[in-house]
């Protein structure tokens, strides 16, 4: 998994796995999804990010029950 965020247009990307993507779907007003042709999904991208997930929490990472620090998004 790799999570990116492109400050100049406020994306936040969360890359689940490698493939060819077949289809992009809106699941809500500006959050898509990247899927494969098996319906698996491949991408996540959150436009306007800071409104939407709070720049606070941008170098938070939660995995199972461990807390990960990343590096700064600003």
């Amino acid at each position: 998994m790799k999570i990116t965020y492109d400050k100049r247009v406020d994306a936040l990307n969360v890359s689940l796995r490698s493939g060819t993507v077949s289809k992009t779907l809106e699941v809500a007003p500006e959050i898509m999804i990247d899927i494969d042709k098996s319906g698996r999904t491949l991408n996540i991208e959150i436009l306007g990010a800071s409104e939407k997930i709070g720049k606070k929490n941008f170098g938070k990472v939660i995995v199972g029950k461990r807390a990960l620090t990343l590096p700064a998004f600003g």
